[in-house]
């Protein structure tokens, strides 16, 4: 057996665990429909990303000499993929289908247009006079006529006008324009304690033939298709064009990338499907046949209309030591604070930034950015800084992957404000996540001080991410941020660090010496013992060095919610690796490592996955927990994820992503337990 499990399988296995949560009849009726909306938008930029890029690879000229992780030929691997995918959407639409007998029993039905009654129906047409057909554009396909260009943001509709002259058939496609103010789901008249739900989809093929009046034919169908598109970034080296143009540029080449997926109505008439994959020009690999429906993601959006059917979402708690109104700066004088989102709220990092922009003692803020809310409160904290006279920098990452446009728009409102802009290299992207605000205490005297955090700027994904952040008036910790954005100022600047440990740099290297510091305990006969928690565990180099540890008899604890290319638990090679997996309400996306082998556990929280890239490829910072009281708190936060006997999956066997339930234990969910646990915090420092 190779002793590596292969990336791209792991991820699908991880998938499978979001479809674990769709199939939990203990997890509320209407979250499961929305968790399955989770799982369609992992395949679709899973096939869009990973599956492109080993299409990619088999194409290339280094395939034959190629072996990837688990020992899988390019090829083979991307058989075995493609199976994989296709097994998991047939899966899907068992799970789909389950789900909608439950919501029948529960009077919320999803109609499709042969369901109607007459009051339904003339409200569908009504709907779409005055909402929907704005937004129509037929495109008739003719045999001598290109067909224009496809986006795969989009779904559409194959459209057959049959007149019993397969010579005269007429063929169409209708792009359904989803859309905030025409939503993919329209809520129907319904009877008192009844919920009748219909796909945009449905409510166009009602109205075929308000569209195409002026035709001839004795029936007309419509068959839900989409494309799935290399989802790639390429930019090119023109020496004399901006980054920002450049990637703008990729932009429009990932937009029109080429196609990986066809995905149709398995309905579809031969004749219909052959027309499309002609003027498509696609390859078989491309067609999977599905279902009437497509780009489910949607299911996210499903429309609230039984609250006693979805997860209740508890209300994100206050920090103990951070009072509203109050200064943070002067707390954080007296103490580092540890935030753990979302139970406490992320509006303490806001409320970081406003105090920032407007006390007269601040001379300069600086941030580094990846994904932001759309609305973002952290854009205006920092637009209003610039116009109270601070100067402000912003260190925008524009690539990172399908919020490139969004960060582009970003960057024209922060520098009308004044804000001052720093791109990332275009190899070496910014990924991590850290405030450094510049203070002056007295005339002659400055006072830093820092944030640093395992998650991205963004009050919205804290919500629903369960993240990390630290604040610290620590001087070592101001120097090192000064260091980095003295480095993001001009990449040819050397520099080192005295707490922080910083990829593509030293976090490589330092992870290095304390796994073997670990390793010599060990050999020693002395306690030594390695926990991380992180999103992805995939570099081969720490993959081997961890069981490299477990074979000297350290013992390694692994939380990894992804991907994990780490076997534990395997005879000879990793005995003294144990590894789960917790997917729950919240996204598990805090990155923690403790290494316990000089008597008081040194602990950092990180933004880096262990991936090869964000070791080697991007600026990642690692920061130590110097507070004894915040270590402790951490490795309770751990130890609660580690006891986990309800969410928790077994990594020994991830084809079979079985619960770790305890039978004789008390069950443990992780997150109830740690929402409780800072409950409880909040509760005791008000009395």
């Amino acid at each position: 057996m190779e002793s590596l499990y292969n990336r791209e399988l792991s991820w699908l296995s991880f998938n499978r665990r979001v479809m674990q949560e769709a199939e939990d009849p203990s997890v509320p009726l209407m979250q499961r429909l929305r968790f399955l909306g989770i799982h369609a938008n992992n395949n679709d930029e899973f096939i869009k990303v990973r599956f492109a890029n080993l299409i990619r690879l088999t194409q290339s000229s280094e395939a034959k000499n190629t072996v990837l992780s688990g020992g899988y030929k390019p090829h083979e691997l991307l058989c075995l993929v493609d199976r994989e995918v296709r097994t998991a959407q047939q899966t899907f639409t068992e799970v789909y289908k389950q789900i909608l007998d439950e919501m029948a029993n529960e009077a919320i039905h999803v109609l499709d247009e042969t369901m109607l009654n007459e009051e339904q129906r003339q409200f569908c047409r009504d709907y779409f006079l005055d909402v929907v057909s704005p937004g129509i554009v037929p495109l008739l396909l003719r045999k001598t006529q290109q067909i224009p260009f496809l986006p795969d943001t989009e779904i559409y509709h194959a459209v057959c006008m049959e007149s019993g002259d397969s010579r005269k058939t007429l063929f169409a496609i209708l792009r359904i324009p989803v859309s905030k103010a025409c939503p993919r789901f329209v809520q129907l008249p319904s009877s008192a304690g009844t919920h009748n739900i219909m796909f945009l989809d449905d409510i166009i093929r009602i109205c075929l033939d308000d569209i195409f009046f002026i035709f001839n034919y004795k029936r007309i169908r419509a068959f839900t298709f989409k494309l799935v598109r290399d989802a790639s970034l390429n930019l090119d080296d023109d020496p004399y064009k901006s980054f920002l143009e450049k990637m703008e540029e990729g932009l429009e080449q990932r937009v029109r990338g080429r196609l990986v997926r066809f995905i149709y109505d398995q309905e579809m008439p031969t004749d219909l499907l052959r027309t499309l994959v002609s003027k498509l020009k696609l390859k078989q690999i491309a067609l999977e046949p599905g279902r009437s429906y497509h780009m489910m993601r949607d299911l996210m959006t499903f429309p609230v209309v039984r609250p006693d059917l979805e997860e209740k979402h508890a209300l994100a708690l206050h920090h103990p030591h951070l009072a509203p109104f109050s200064s943070i700066f002067r707390k954080i004088d007296n103490r580092d604070i540890l935030l753990v989102f979302p139970y406490q709220n992320f509006n303490h990092v806001i409320d970081f930034l406003r105090e920032a922009a407007i006390s007269p003692k601040v001379k300069s803020i600086h941030i580094t950015l990846y994904r932001l809310a759309p609305d973002s409160k952290i854009v205006t904290a920092l637009v209003s800084a610039a116009q109270n006279g601070k100067e402000v920098s912003a260190y925008v990452e524009l690539l990172a992957r399908f919020s490139e446009q969004h960060n582009a728009s970003v960057i024209n409102t922060l520098q009308e404000a004044g804000v001052q802009i720093i791109y990332s290299s275009s190899t070496l992207k910014i990924h991590c996540k850290i405030i450094l605000v510049q203070y002056n205490e007295h005339k002659h005297a400055n006072k830093n001080y820092v944030y640093i955090g395992t998650g991205n700027f963004n009050e919205d994904s804290a919500q629903l991410f369960s993240d990390i952040g630290l604040m610290t008036a620590n001087a070592s910790f101001a120097d090192d941020a000064r260091s980095i954005f003295k480095f993001l100022n001009n990449m040819h600047h050397r520099f080192s660090c005295k707490k922080f440990l910083v990829s593509p740099y030293n976090l490589r290297k330092s992870l290095n010496k304390f796994i073997s510091s670990e390793i010599d305990a060990a050999k020693k006969g002395k306690k030594s013992y390695i926990w991380i928690k992180c999103n992805t565990l995939t570099d081969e180099k720490i993959s081997r060095l961890l069981y490299k540890a477990s074979q000297h008899g350290v013992q390694v604890r692994l939380i990894v919610r992804g991907a994990c290319c780490v076997r534990p638990q395997v005879p000879g090679l990793s005995e003294n690796i144990w590894a789960i997996s917790i997917v729950d309400h919240y996204l598990e996306h805090a990155r923690l490592m403790f290494f316990g082998s000089k008597g008081d556990e040194t602990v950092y929280i990180s933004s880096a996955d262990l991936m090869t890239r964000n070791l080697d490829r991007r600026v990642e910072v690692a920061a130590p927990v110097l507070d004894k009281h915040l270590r402790e708190e951490l490795r309770y936060f751990f130890e609660t994820q580690w006891a986990d006997n309800v969410k928790a999956r077994n990594l020994a066997f991830p084809e079979e992503n079985g619960y770790l339930s305890a039978v004789s234990a008390a069950p443990v969910r992780a997150q109830t337990a740690l929402y409780g646990f800072y409950a409880n915090r909040v509760h005791k420092a008000d009395l």
